[in-house]
């Protein structure tokens, strides 16, 4: 095996280069001796990649970049090359997808709940692998054994590169909101995520599940996630979103709204068309460090609406990702829509960052 090999590296003024970076070696990394080398076959380019990518001075100051030069590219599949002196979990061979949160102290208040992702005593990025140790954005990775998972057969590669925001989603309707078996749920953001978060709500029997996107969105997305199963598809700039949900509900609202633009609109409007005692998840815009928005706090108060954030995962959610993948309630290989060479990054970014017939590009080292 060389000792260098090509990389998509962050660096921490926010720009992105190809460049020769070293292999990892087994022993030689804070996941030692539960270490495993894998081989990177494909990763996903998120949102959270590309809001950093062509952004102006003045845009790249508002979003979070890393603290440190690494290797990107969170949404990886792989397969295992070797293996540290303590590994039982996974073997060579294995084709495994990786959860991102690799570092917490195992003691804090959050952690002793089981919620590795928000540890009191890390910051964010400080938790999350390629932040810290480095991605799949390059041939080579090293992960810790305890954040593997297995692939079954029924899984291809290619569209596993949706497995991390598969549990990121379950993690938004089962983990944090509790959404149940014939709830009403409204969707505000036709994504491959927002795509995803309608397929868990339908796989655990959700519904009516409500899709909302804009003009751009009408040609390709919107199509797609009533393909996929949406029970209805609303493009707001050509519908009251308030009063469609008002008829579709008799006035009530939806029991759950799934926020997941990342504008300041849909904040508002997300008050508005939960019902009384509902539930409302704001998700969309950390990816880019959080957006500021005016908030009617008489809305939350006389309704008495919860109020919930998300961020990543916890390893149930990963576990009951690959479940529902596996069995084919949740479809990810439409979803995955260009692929592209590492050495061709440029050409993916640029494409998922602009094209609205594009769901997820998947970059092959």
């Amino acid at each position: 095996m060389t000792k260098t090999m090509l990389g998509l590296v962050a660096h921490p003024n926010g720009d992105l280069r190809l460049e020769e970076v070293p292999v990892p070696r087994i022993g030689e990394n804070p996941y030692a001796p539960h270490d495993v080398l894998l081989e990177v076959e494909y990763c996903g380019i998120c949102g959270s990649d590309i809001h950093k990518w062509g952004a102006s001075a003045e845009e790249k100051a508002k979003v979070l970049h890393t603290p440190r030069k690494v290797v990107q590219g969170h949404e990886i599949v792989a397969h295992v090359v070797e293996t540290g002196a303590d590994v039982t979990r996974v073997k060579p061979g294995d084709r495994v997808v990786c959860e991102i949160v690799t570092f917490y102290c195992g003691h804090c208040p959050a952690c002793l709940e089981g919620r590795f992702n928000i540890c009191n005593t890390l910051k964010p990025m400080d938790g999350r692998a390629h932040y810290v140790t480095g991605g799949g954005f390059a041939k080579y990775t090293v992960w810790p054994e305890f954040q593997l998972h297995v692939l079954p057969d029924t899984i291809q590669s290619r569209s596993a590169v949706l497995m991390e925001p598969t549990a990121g989603s379950i993690h938004s309707v089962l983990s944090r909101m509790n959404v149940r078996a014939g709830e009403s749920v409204a969707i505000l953001g036709p994504g491959a995520r927002g795509i995803l978060l309608m397929q868990v709500c339908k796989a655990i029997g959700a519904g009516p599940v409500i899709m909302t996107g804009l003009d751009r969105d009408a040609s390709f997305r919107l199509p797609m996630a009533k393909k996929m199963g949406a029970d209805v598809v609303i493009n707001v700039e050509k519908e009251n979103l308030r009063e469609s949900i008002a008829e579709l509900t008799g006035g009530i609202g939806v029991d759950v709204v799934l926020e997941n633009t990342g504008s300041v609109e849909p904040i508002a409007e997300s008050l508005d068309i939960v019902r009384k005692g509902g539930r409302v998840l704001w998700a969309g815009g950390g990816i880019r460090g959080g957006i500021t928005a005016p908030v009617d706090t008489h809305k939350i108060i006389v309704k008495e609406i919860d109020v919930k954030g998300e961020i990543s995962q916890i390893p149930y959610d990963w576990k009951t990702a690959v479940h529902l993948v596996g069995r084919g309630d949740v479809v990810l290989d439409p979803l995955v829509t260009h692929e592209f060479p590492l050495e061709r990054w440029e050409e993916g970014y640029d494409l998922a960052a602009s094209s609205h017939d594009c769901l997820r590009v998947a970059l092959k080292p």
